[in-house]
């Protein structure tokens, strides 16, 4: 189906993909892995020819199904697109059109590969993705969660019958059960798949194969069960070393300071409980977990505790400065000022540093994060997610605040990455007493850093536990 031999590709001056062959046939999962920046995204760039005019491609072999692929940004590309390969991207939050109905974004895509487009064939293609509630189609994609919202790029993606799927880190920002339900919907579909993930769990029971990027480089490939039992490379042995589930929180410098604490905060929102009757507390130097699925209120809860959304009903009390680390860096961080710029913003006048005291708060803190001064005239374009994600990081932390609330700010990182900010975390919590509050969907990746847990499910927190239980 897919047949790639001897590919490189360069941006400008820089090389990105060296040598890169694969192949993925009939019906076959195959995963791409890597860290962050191993040209796994620009890989699957490549097989949809979603390049701009810097880019040089050049290889041996490029097909899909014998049919050679077209230069980058030639015309042929609008009869491979939806109807040879189909693309699931990873953020459905910013790949569907928010202001059209999500009826009007599926029956374009059936429309667009000459597949048939009535309001019963878009039904069709959604309940296929798991999306059976036909009030789905009517709504909006800010009204979906972001399982519904990602399954409906899967229907997108399908729409026009492809043998070949890339679906790019398609479940990152999934909990586990939702993120099974999507992959449930692809690996079924009977389409060729290629699978780029950093998720090495997930790999063990979907791919036939797995395929290992390095530098730009395929560094081994070899059946997913072999591949995790014994991997050969640096790069597949690291990724396996830095997965969740080895981590032992350091204690609790003093559990008897409460720095922030909501009491039974509800927030309604058009005649809808998003949160009920939440209590929560944080003590200093307390890492606490929020966990709980897609849509139960973890990120409203965020929200709250650092002022954001105020509580219909309740109060949250707050004990000095309290910051917020989003999900996604790349909506968080603004696109044309520089690193310094991005970290100094955080420096409030209120704290009373001069110029030349804000400059080396910036610089303390970026060095902090393993960042360093070269990276303080860099834009965020020219750093790589777990980069961006430690500028978000510095951000936050400039200030010096009690309390920084992580809102799933590690998730849509590769393992590597999200060890390396870990560590950045707990050093950071041991050098300066910070609180964390960390939300997330992983539960593995929460006992590796929370001392307390708190469950939320469907706006009410229904259990609340120390990590040692």
């Amino acid at each position: 189906m897919l047949e790639i031999e001897a590919l490189n590709l360069s941006i400008g001056d820089a090389a990105i993909l060296h040598e890169v062959s694969l192949s993925v046939g009939a019906g076959e999962k195959v995963a791409v892995v890597g860290a962050s920046g191993s040209g796994k995204s620009t890989l699957a760039r490549t097989i949809l020819g979603l390049h701009n005019g810097r880019v040089r491609v050049d290889a041996k072999v490029l097909r899909i199904d014998g049919t050679d692929l077209p230069a980058p940004r030639a015309r042929g590309w609008r009869s491979v697109r939806g109807r040879r390969v189909g693309y699931v991207p990873q953020d459905p939050g910013s790949s569907l059109n928010p202001v059209r109905r999500i009826k009007s974004q599926v029956r374009e895509a059936l429309r667009l590969t000459g597949q048939p487009f009535s309001d019963h064939e878009v039904g069709v293609r959604l309940a296929e993705a798991g999306l059976a509630d036909s009030s789905i189609s009517a709504r909006y994609p800010h009204e979906l969660s972001g399982g519904q919202r990602q399954r409906v790029l899967v229907a997108i993606a399908l729409a026009g019958r492809p043998g070949l799927v890339v679906a790019d880190e398609p479940t990152s920002a999934l909990d586990a059960d939702v993120a099974h339900q999507v992959l449930d919907v692809l690996t079924g579909a009977g389409t060729g798949l290629l699978l780029i993930t950093h998720d090495l769990a997930l790999v063990a029971d979907r791919a036939d194969r797995v395929v290992v990027l390095d530098g730009g480089r395929v560094v081994e490939e070899a059946p997913s069960a072999r591949l995790l039992s014994s991997p050969s490379s640096s790069a597949a042995k690291a990724l396996k070393s830095a997965m969740p589930g080895h981590r032992v929180p350091q204690p609790v410098p003093d559990p008897r300071e409460l720095v922030l604490s909501a009491s039974t905060v509800s927030v309604r929102l058009g005649g809808i409980d998003i949160l009920a009757d939440v209590d929560v507390a944080v003590h200093r130097g307390e890492t606490l977990a929020v966990v709980g699925p897609s849509g139960s209120g973890k990120s409203t809860l965020a929200r709250v505790l650092t002022g954001l959304t105020e509580p219909t009903t309740g109060t949250v009390r707050r004990t000095g400065r309290v910051q917020l680390v989003s999900q996604n860096p790349f909506s968080a961080l603004d696109p044309r000022w520089t690193v310094e710029r991005i970290v100094a913003e955080s420096l409030h006048p209120s704290l009373g540093l001069s110029g030349s005291d804000r400059r080396a708060r910036v610089f303390e803190t970026l060095d902090e994060v393993g960042l360093g001064p070269a990276f303080a005239q860099r834009r965020p374009h020219e750093l790589s997610g777990g980069q961006s994600q430690r500028v978000a990081i510095a951000r936050a932390l400039a200030a010096r605040p009690a309390v920084v609330v992580l809102d799933e700010a590690v998730s849509a990182l590769d393992v590597v990455s999200q060890a390396r900010v870990l560590d950045i975390l707990e050093q950071l919590q041991a050098t300066h007493g910070t609180s964390y509050v960390f939300i997330t969907h992983n539960l593995t990746v929460a006992a590796d850093v929370a001392h307390r847990f708190v469950q939320v499910h469907s706006g009410r927190v229904i259990e609340s536990v120390s990590a040692e239980v």
